[in-house]
């Protein structure tokens, strides 16, 4: 009875510490998220150009990837008609 009444206190004792860090965390996370001026400071059009830019190229090599998968699996197929 005696270890039932540790484990308890013990699992009390974790949960109050668990709450008073996730009240901490929160505190610390609005802090974080106040904004101090009224516009972004962070120029975006850099990042926008160079991923716009890179569009057509992630496309083209996708679309040469599936076609050389098709390919191998027509080849596939085609073998398994014959019965090799």
């Amino acid at each position: 009875m005696l270890k039932v009444k540790k484990l308890v206190a013990g699992v009390k004792g974790a949960a109050a510490r668990a709450a008073v860090g996730v009240v901490a965390a929160g505190g610390s996370v609005a802090a974080f998220a106040q904004s101090t001026g009224t516009g972004s400071t962070f120029d975006t059009t850099g990042i926008v150009s160079a991923v716009s830019g890179t569009t057509a190229s992630v496309v083209a090599v996708g679309t040469a990837v599936l076609g050389v998968v098709a390919v191998a699996w027509g080849i596939k197929m085609v073998r398994s008609f014959l019965g090799r």
